[in-house]
């Protein structure tokens, strides 16, 4: 398994295979909470005035090192669709996560996304600048999440970030 954060996929050019044109960069990464499936990437074609287009997942090719590769231009639309089951990663990222006892956990920091299979595994926590640089940002399972609400995400009372398996 191949993972990336969602802050290192920010920024890697979209590529066309047919023209090797360059169409943008990866501004955001829309997965579906339940799932953990990537539905798409929110694609930045750079200009003052041009908005965002949405790249469903369906159209990559590839999710390399240095690059997104899809098709064609034809594989950007206009907008991304409007589900309540999809989530923008800059829209999670901030969220305190609270086990179901009440108890605040950390906040997301990012999430990891597997490149070859394009789903999210995990989410990686922030909790607390000595903590997180001893041992590393906890790793949170989509498993263990019962609910990703507007203002927080509800876990299991069984996870534990301190759990040595917990860490990336």
């Amino acid at each position: 398994m191949a993972v990336k954060t969602g802050r290192e996929l920010a920024g890697l050019a979209v590529v066309t295979l047919t023209g090797g044109e360059r169409l943008g960069r990866i501004d955001d990464i829309v997965f579906q909470a339940a799932t953990g499936l990537v539905a798409g990437f929110l694609v930045d074609r750079g200009g003052m005035f041009s908005k965002a287009r949405f790249l469903p997942a369906a159209q990559v090719q590839s999710l390399g090192a240095d690059a997104l590769t899809v098709t064609g231009e034809e594989a950007l639309v206009e907008a991304a669709p409007t589900s309540a089951e999809e989530l923008a990663t800059k829209t999670l990222v901030g969220r305190p996560v609270l086990n179901q006892a009440g108890t605040i956990l950390g906040k997301v920091a990012d999430v990891a996304v597997d490149t070859e299979t394009l789903h999210v595994p995990y989410l990686l926590l922030a909790t607390g600048l000595l903590e997180n640089a001893l041992h590393g940002k906890p790793q949170l399972p989509l498993s263990q999440v019962q609910t990703i609400g507007a203002d927080s995400v509800i876990v299991s009372n069984t996870y534990d970030p301190k759990a040595t398996d917990a860490h990336n």
